[in-house]
């Protein structure tokens, strides 16, 4: 039976790795063989874990031994916290282990299982979903691998049916890499997502001015990863906490110093978005918010009680000091590790003794004490900063001197969002938002009816509902075929009316519902040779009543009317193919007044009423458009709507502002959205009513940027033609 995993916690990322031993000289020594391969992994990372600042925890393996469920691997878990950029770093280092090392199978989940498959979701096979996808999806090669499901005979000997082992799974992938290995289409989608890295780790890191205690400011300059859980103590701080922090004990404000200090753009958002005040009995006096250094001296506060925080905590809870400190450095293994830094060129080609140097080499020894000593524990935060405080040699007066040759802090602008800005982020995430049918930027707004009328006729499946385009093409589902109304129809003749009454004489074909033919034998137009679709009288009673209702009611005038010469023209065009006359008569012959609704160009208005009352914000007429691809062009409320009081051509229907509707074709296919667009006075079709999406009057009512309502269009001048319907 397979082995399932077990849900890992909020923002946690969990990993695997999985070793081929078989490839080691000596298979009876596992210990040692997964101890000998850890080091190699985090020898291989090293260059990419030394400098790097984690939100909450970092990069960690640990050895497990083959327990039959399970063969030899090593496991990691990561709480990335608020910075998901950190779960896909991890996904960046497990593709580039993969990669260096032949054999090596990876697996990543967190608690939304098979994450990789959210990133992909729109290239993913319709078979894969999270019930098919359990022990099925790993990186292999430095490739995304799936498990496909066997689809013929050949396949049941080489892929597992059902839900099959991690260690079943793991074989299969390395003896069939080529059948395996993820559509293209997924592999980009993942690959965009990785390839920014390890680069966006630098980009995300920021430098700023902070005024702190100058024993922080050592402290930092030791360890700069203190920081991330300083930020995180501050952050998640809580009344009792701050009980420590009305007199400083461990970092008095009396020798602060301004201080360059390096974090990522997350933990200074963190830091910058939170109001605090600090107690009057603390000693910290801030400047005016007007003052160009509030925000250092703002800065400096919050990490000043974070860290005070930290302190307190680890002396009531008596920590005891870091072990780690005295790891020797004379051994093979040291030598070894140094030997893949120079390898891997982390010392960027610096001579031996310079300044630069020892930094980074000192850098790669404390990364080294902590990841690569087998047995030494990882010291407390409090402990470590509790031990830093009582060895470190502050001079207060050198590093005040020091600040005159601080370099300037990285610009911030980061921190808000422009529209422009938001505009690519989701022209990134969501495809091309400029959505133009030509060069000259004519929107074809006859493309909402017809993917409204698409997703209206498509036959879903047991699965739900699926939009134009959001999945596989109907080809693909041949070999399960679906006959809606052959299915309506069997549920029609389980129910027995015993009322033989003939039917109405109404016309009730809207409705779906088709008379007897004279010869009795009941076959619908549609339907041909299937049996006919009776219409229940209580159907007949239901319909009476709605019909007495909505008579006296305002709606039938809400809708747009098809004029007569549409209504010919669209008469014609359905019987012109006929070679036998219809008995059932035309609508049209009993009112000649009667003009039907036009379907279309009703979708179209509603649609755009919806999108209006957005106000730029989400909601379902978004939602359902840019489910079936389509992305309405933003509006312009500078653009004027040329007039002209003395023609009945300058009336022009509009939508908004771009929003241009023709009326020369029943059917919105032809219909098209220009900014300059006018309406012949010379046709025979009256003017189609405009479609205006209303405009709230609410002043507070949030807006997305770059996104701007519909506007209303000017009213009709008094020479105007227009009739209402």
């Amino acid at each position: 039976m397979a082995e399932k995993h077990n849900t890992v916690s909020d923002d946690v990322v969990e990993y695997f790795l999985f070793p081929r031993l078989s490839d080691l000289s000596d298979e009876s020594k596992s210990e040692d063989n997964l101890n000998e391969l850890l080091v190699k992994y985090l020898t291989t990372l090293s260059p990419d874990l030394i400098d790097v600042i984690w939100q909450n925890e970092g990069f960690q393996l640990s050895a497990v031994s083959d327990s039959g469920a399970l063969p030899a691997h090593f496991i990691g878990q990561t709480n990335f916290g608020e910075n998901i950029e950190d779960e896909w770093y991890i996904v960046y280092l497990l593709y580039q282990l993969t990669l260096r090392f032949p054999g090596l199978v990876a697996r990543v989940h967190d608690t939304d299982e098979e994450f990789l498959l959210i990133e992909a979701a729109d290239a993913l096979p319709k078979w894969l979903n999270p019930e098919t996808a359990e022990n099925r999806v790993y990186i292999y090669n430095g490739e995304l691998h799936i498990i496909p499901i066997p689809q013929s005979p050949s396949d049941v000997a080489k892929f597992p049916h059902g839900v099959t082992s991690v260690r079943d799974a793991i074989e299969c992938i390395r003896k069939y890499p080529e059948q395996t290995r993820a559509a293209c289409n997924v592999q980009i989608l993942i690959n965009n997502r990785i390839n920014k890295f390890p680069g966006l780790v630098k980009e995300h890191k920021h430098y700023t001015h902070c005024y702190i205690p100058a024993v922080m400011a050592a402290i930092l300059d030791e360890k700069p990863d203190l920081l991330a859980p300083a930020v995180r103590a501050f952050y998640y701080r809580d009344p009792i906490d701050l009980k420590c922090c009305r007199t400083f004990t461990y970092f008095r404000p009396g020798t602060r110093i301004l201080h360059r200090t390096c974090m990522t753009r997350c933990l200074y958002a963190q830091l910058v978005h939170q109001s605090f005040q600090p107690d009057k009995r603390s000693g910290w006096i801030m400047p005016s918010t007007s003052s160009p250094k509030f925000r250092s001296h703002d800065l400096g506060m919050k990490l000043a009680h974070g860290f005070e925080i930290l302190c307190h905590k680890a002396a009531e809870d008596g920590h005891s000091t870091p072990t780690n400190e005295n790891v020797p450095t004379n051994n093979s293994r040291w030598q070894q590790y140094l030997k893949s830094l120079q390898k891997n060129n982390y010392f960027r080609g610096e001579l031996e003794g310079s300044a630069l140097y020892k930094k980074l080499l000192d850098d790669a020894l404390k990364f080294y004490r902590v990841n690569m000593v087998k047995g030494v524990r990882r010291p407390d935060v409090g402990s470590q900063i509790l031990h830093l405080v009582k060895t470190l040699n502050v001079d207060v007066e050198q590093r005040r001197l020091a600040e005159q040759d601080l370099p300037p802090p990285d610009d911030d602008s980061w921190i808000t969002l422009t529209t422009e800005t938001l505009d690519a982020m989701l022209s990134e995430r969501g495809g091309n938002l400029d959505n133009v049918d030509d060069p000259d930027g004519v929107f074809n707004i006859g493309k909402v009816a017809d993917s409204m009328n698409a997703f209206v006729k498509k036959i879903s499946s047991v699965d739900g509902a699926e939009f134009p385009g959001a999945g596989e093409d109907d080809d693909d589902n041949e070999d399960i075929q679906f006959d809606g109304s052959g299915f309506i129809t069997a549920m029609q003749e389980m129910f027995e009316f015993k009322d033989n009454d003939s039917v109405s004489s109404s016309d009730m074909s809207e409705y779906g519902w088709e008379e007897e033919d004279s010869d009795g034998e009941g076959k619908t137009k549609s339907q041909g040779k299937q049996s006919k679709m009776k219409r229940p009288p209580s159907l007949d009673r239901y319909m009476d009543v709605m019909d007495k209702e909505l008579a006296k009611t305002e709606v039938g005038k809400s809708f747009e009317r098809q004029s007569k010469v549409q209504t010919k023209k669209t008469s014609e065009k359905e019987t012109g193919n006929k070679h036998k006359p219809t008995k059932a008569r035309d609508i049209d012959e009993e009112d000649d007044d009667f003009q039907p609704v036009d379907i279309d160009l009703n979708t179209v208005r509603n649609f755009l009423e919806s999108y209006g009352a957005q106000e730029g914000l989400a909601g379902p007429a978004s939602n359902i458009l840019g489910s079936m691809g389509i992305v309405l062009p933003p509006n312009m409320d500078n653009l004027p709507t040329p007039t002209n009081e003395n023609s009945s051509s300058a009336i022009t229907p509009t939508c908004s502002d771009n929003f241009v509707v023709t009326a020369k074709d029943p059917k919105p296919k032809s219909a098209t959205v220009t900014q300059s667009a006018e309406m012949s006075a010379s046709k025979p079709t009256p003017p189609v009513r405009p479609v205006v999406p209303p405009r709230r009057n609410t002043p507070s009512a949030p807006k997305s940027p770059g996104i701007k309502p519909p506007a209303r269009p000017p009213p009709p001048s008094k020479d105007s033609k227009e009739t209402d319907v």
